[in-house]
């Protein structure tokens, strides 16, 4: 009643509902004329999309649009835009030459999971998992396939007992874990919509089918299919790499696999900071100054991995950096520009972020905010200046009585690859 008085129109869902909203119209706590003016927008939206003068689709136009060409191209590019890459031990990319046999183990490694939350089973050609991608873009290889099933929760211990006796006839090993989004599996799913969690673990058993494959000697390259930040700290500190696939969609597994053999050169960045643990919670880069006072007594208090970082084949160095203007007045507006510079091998696509820090505030301000990101595309050897215009949209904030504007006195303006400090570099901008 409250909400529909507020001008909610629709709701998706919600058992009973509809009952309610007709009992509050019937005693007067909820007009006629409201419930009118919800039905009026849905109806005008109706009539707009022609509904009512065309309420059938054609099935096969249908077919045609949805999903076309154009769809799969923007869904692959997507994928391979987001593709992270945490660590690296030299392994990456793949060289098929070296590794012919290839250990493929894990629920996630051929599993319509990479779709996410409210994801259904695709037909065949809807959708490429992961051990597809891999045949795909390197056929010469042989991939030995260990099928554990989709469910995490009921994973078998003797295949995890299997997986490392195959792991020992391997050159490598691709071990896929994470998390289960999808609708269909609405009793098994550990992640996605109504599924919060009392830890950041892998769920089930895929830690001990990490370790177990691990302990084989072998090159061990984990995948994580998530749709939130996973504690993979033994991870991370032992295998020869480790990618962040997210819930790529549809094309996920051909991007992955593009990723991993050098197809293409990896450019995502993290938009979430990853923590080590569920007792480092809350983990964000934008904290106060005064998260940091005392570290844990036991433990690192860094986190695992810092909001904005993300690895890539090349290298890339950044130089020069400078404002238009040192000093700008409340109502003032500068530039600040820097050069990247590609010094690897390989072509790439680095994101450089802007980061400011208001130094002085009425109000406790976070040591670092990100203000603005932008994707260049750099061939090795290549340098471009980037610029980011300062406006005062970027310095204001509301104050300890609650004006916004910008406040005079010094911010520190941060550009670089991560919000990491070493990953930055920093200048000073005066506002009098």
């Amino acid at each position: 009643m409250v909400s529909v008085n507020a001008g909610i129109d629709m709701h998706m869902h919600g058992p009973g509902f509809m009952k309610h909203i007709i009992d509050a119209v019937k005693n007067g706590q909820v007009s006629g004329k409201r419930v009118d003016d919800a039905v009026r927008k849905i109806l005008k939206a109706k009539f707009e999309l022609g509904l009512f003068e065309d309420p059938f689709y054609d099935e096969g136009k249908s077919k045609e649009v949805l999903f076309c060409d154009k769809h799969r191209k923007t869904a692959l590019q997507l994928s391979r835009e987001s593709m992270v890459l945490l660590t690296n031990k030299g392994i990456l990319p793949l060289d098929e030459r070296k590794y012919k046999n290839i250990l493929v183990a894990g629920p996630n490694a051929d599993s319509h999971a990479i779709l996410g939350d409210w994801g259904l089973p695709q037909p065949e050609g809807n959708m490429v998992t992961i051990l597809d991608g891999l045949k795909k873009v390197s056929p010469s290889t042989a991939f030995h396939f260990l099928d554990m099933g989709f469910n995490i929760r009921k994973m078998d211990a003797a295949k995890i007992v299997q997986a490392g006796k195959m792991a020992r006839r391997m050159d490598a090993a691709i071990i896929v874990v994470g998390e289960n989004s999808m609708r269909e599996h609405w009793l098994d799913k550990t992640c996605g919509e109504n599924m919060d969690r009392s830890d950041i673990d892998l769920p089930g058993l895929q830690q001990e089918l990490v370790e177990e494959v691990y302990k084989a000697g072998i090159p061990v390259i984990v995948v994580l299919v998530n749709g939130r930040q996973l504690g993979v700290e033994w991870i991370a500190n032992h295998v020869s790499a480790l990618v962040e696939a997210w819930e790529p969609g549809s094309m996920g597994g051909q991007a992955v696999a593009e990723v991993l053999y050098g197809e293409v050169n990896p450019s995502g960045k993290l938009p979430v900071t990853v923590p080590r643990h569920v007792g480092q919670l809350q983990c964000v880069y934008n904290h106060k100054s005064a998260n940091t006072w005392f570290p844990y007594a036991l433990g690192n208090s860094d986190p695992l991995f810092y909001f904005g970082y993300g690895l890539s084949y090349t290298h890339y160095r950044y130089d020069n950096l400078k404002l238009e203007k040192s000093v700008i007045t409340p109502d003032g507006s500068t530039s600040v520009s820097v050069d990247v510079s590609n010094i690897g091998d390989r072509d790439g696509d680095e994101i450089v972020q802007l980061y400011i820090r208001d130094d002085y505030s009425s109000a406790t301000r976070p040591v670092k905010e990100l203000k603005g990101f932008r994707r260049v595309h750099l061939k090795k050897g290549e340098t471009r200046t980037v610029t980011f215009e300062i406006t005062p949209d970027l310095l204001a904030y509301d104050d300890a009585e609650m004006n916004y504007g910008v406040e005079k006195g010094t911010f520190t303006l941060m550009l670089g690859s991560s919000s990491r400090d070493e990953d930055l570099r920093d200048i000073q901008l005066t506002v009098r």
